[in-house]
């Protein structure tokens, strides 16, 4: 209060002057005549600052002030001109017949008054700023803060130097570096473009920077790694914005600072979404995921709830996950309804009764059984839980009149080697078999392995390199898909949007990654010479596991979408309901009696081109 009132006695005696200039500059030295019009000298700013603080422009913090707050001070003045108007020539004509304002006076008062109190609080803005960076100054040991450049002086990189200019504890931003040469040698904020990011250590040696942060969202694998080649992390610490996707609807603050990674350098695919077409079918509608804890459908919840959903369902058999990915949505996007529900997607009774309760409009079935070793030992889980789970909800998807409802399928379900991708080839099935008979909008997408999710290899690797090693690789020739969780869902989202008739959508993931390569460049990453520091071991192939994964069947054609990144299946296995009725008959059948060899044969008649049998010597 004490600072409004301040302010407020500034803003009368800024009017008050005014007035006194504005009766100058009307009647120049005509001292008779500007006496005339002395009277509202009082009652001018009286109105002027009532109406300023009506307007609430008191409440505003002006050391973050921007152009937006600077305009509620012009509109202010200009309706107490008005209002002025109105109320003298009120008093004029009941109260004092000699209380006259000239209109041009009263304009340029209010003119007058609202350029002065937008540059005094430019000046409170600047002095309060100076005693802080002194503050700043007096709390940085030696008086040396951090010397930080920005590689990118794009959208991205200009919030990260407001963030800088905001919290200088953090560091001082030297300068940026772009390879547009229109930008080389102009300022951002009164900080200068250097150079192009291929002089990065010249730079850094010139101006002493402690710190280079790579802040292009939007920049490809392949234009990180040309960057990060020109860097040499011995001399200098080496940090980075996360990919587009990861920020998705966010602004960026320090916060998203990190360092480099091995996700940086194979994920980061250039990848372009419409998200007008996924608004359209998230928007305001209830949004059910299933596996919600999980590393593919955490990841959806995230990318879902920034679209403005009505309602969030996020669905799990771990209570810890849900809980962890509940607080982290509720932090992120506080006015977003959030329920959670812990349940098993086979369990008939518990998923009707959600459905039931919660009438979800779109459902994303992430949950699966998807460890392929895990699996072969376990083949009745992963046919409860892959095939006979995903009918469940499908089943009650339909009965419900659910819009829209997208499986997410794995590469491992073609020319399948493992029972978990049998498993999950038989919840295609069972899908593209529901779709023929339903208005609920099916799509099915399969893609290979993402970076970083549970039990992939990265965060094997990770563990083996922080213990010393040796890192373990299966096999020199083996070679993967790869692609960020963020970009993989955002595609899935995608894709969703074109989702109709059961059909099966591919991602194209690029070029597949020798998982040997990936190994040395994880240890390079970590300050290691492979080989040398850090010993990579053979083990061999496991059970179940290719050397190359596919993404579609020979049998198979596929059409173009409006995405480059995403093709439509023209596939031949869709079965007739009678054969689906018994289909799911025997998989309830086979799990619970562990009828190894009804699996075997179930296997043999639909999906005559898989290669993974049930070893019953390994089976329970």
């Amino acid at each position: 209060m004490k600072r409004k009132i301040q302010l407020i006695i500034i803003d009368y005696i800024i009017f008050f002057i005014s007035y006194i200039i504005a009766l100058f500059f009307r009647f120049q030295t005509d001292i008779i005549e500007i006496q005339k019009y002395i009277l509202p000298i009082m009652i001018f700013p009286l109105v002027m600052v009532i109406v300023l603080y009506f307007n609430k422009i008191y409440d505003y913090v002006w050391r973050f002030a921007t152009l937006k707050e600077i305009k509620p001070i012009i509109y202010s003045s200009f309706l107490g001109y008005i209002i002025n108007f109105f109320i003298i020539e009120g008093l004029r004509r009941t109260l004092f017949s000699n209380l006259i304002i000239p209109i041009t006076v009263g304009f340029i008062t209010a003119l007058l008054g609202s350029i002065l109190i937008i540059f005094s609080r430019v000046w409170w803005f600047s002095k309060n700023n100076e005693k802080n960076i002194i503050n700043v100054k007096n709390n940085i040991s030696n008086n040396v803060s951090k010397k930080i450049l920005i590689v990118g002086a794009g959208d991205a990189g200009v919030e990260l130097l407001e963030e800088f200019i905001k919290h200088p504890l953090y560091g001082k931003v030297v300068g940026f570096l772009d390879d547009d040469e229109s930008k080389i040698g102009r300022k951002i904020r009164d900080v200068k473009i250097l150079g192009k990011t291929s002089e990065v250590m010249k730079i850094v040696e010139k101006y002493s920077i402690n710190e280079v942060i790579i802040a292009i969202p939007s920049a490809t694998s392949e234009q990180l790694k040309r960057i990060i080649d020109n860097i040499d992390t011995k001399k200098v610490r080496l940090k980075t914005l996360p990919g587009i996707f990861e920020i998705l609807n966010n602004k960026v603050s320090l916060g998203f600072i990190r360092d480099v990674n091995i996700e940086d350098l194979l994920g980061r695919k250039e990848i372009k979404v419409n998200f007008d077409e996924i608004k359209y079918y998230i928007t305001d509608n209830k949004v059910l995921v299933t596996g919600a804890g999980g590393s593919i459908g955490s990841e959806i919840c995230r990318q879902v709830a920034a679209l403005n959903p009505k309602e969030l369902l996020i669905l799990g058999r771990g209570e810890n996950s849900i809980f962890n990915i509940s607080k982290e949505l509720n932090e992120k996007f506080p006015n977003l309804t959030i329920t959670e529900i812990i349940g098993d997607i086979t369990n008939e009774h518990r998923i009707k009764e959600i459905f039931n309760i919660f009438k979800p409009d779109v459902v994303f079935h992430a949950a699966a059984h998807k460890h392929v070793p895990l699996m072969e030992k376990n083949p009745s889980e992963a046919f409860r839980v892959n095939a006979y789970g995903t009918y469940i909800l499908a089943k009650n998807s339909i009965d419900n009149n659910v819009k829209r409802f997208i499986y997410i399928s794995t590469d491992k379900a073609i020319n399948p080697t493992s029972i978990m991708g049998t498993s999950k080839r038989f919840g295609e099935i069972i899908i593209r078999a529901l779709a023929k008979q339903s208005s609920t909008k099916f799509g099915i997408v399969r893609f290979g392995n993402v970076l970083g999710s549970r039990g992939s290899v990265i965060p094997i690797f990770q563990e083996q390199i922080r213990k010393g090693g040796p890192v373990t690789v299966t096999d020199p020739r083996m070679k993967r898909y790869f692609m960020t969780i963020p970009e993989a869902v955002a595609l899935v989202l995608q894709a969703g949007s074109f989702a109709n008739n059961g059909e099966v959508f591919v991602l194209n993931m690029g070029e597949p990654v020798l998982i040997d390569k990936l190994a040395r460049e994880m240890i390079k990453l970590s300050g290691y010479i492979p080989d040398q520091d850090i010993k990579i071991v053979y083990t061999g192939i496991r059970p179940g596991e290719k050397l190359y994964e596919e993404l579609f069947l020979d049998s198979e054609e596929f059409i173009k979408t409006d995405n480059e990144r995403i093709f439509i299946l023209k596939g031949n296995d869709i079965i007739e309901l009678n054969q689906l009725n018994k289909l799911i008959e025997d998989i309830s059948k086979g799990f619970k009696e562990n009828d190894f060899e009804l699996f075997n044969n179930l296997i043999e008649k639909y999906i005559p081109e898989a290669t993974s049998k049930i070893k019953k010597d390994i089976a329970y």
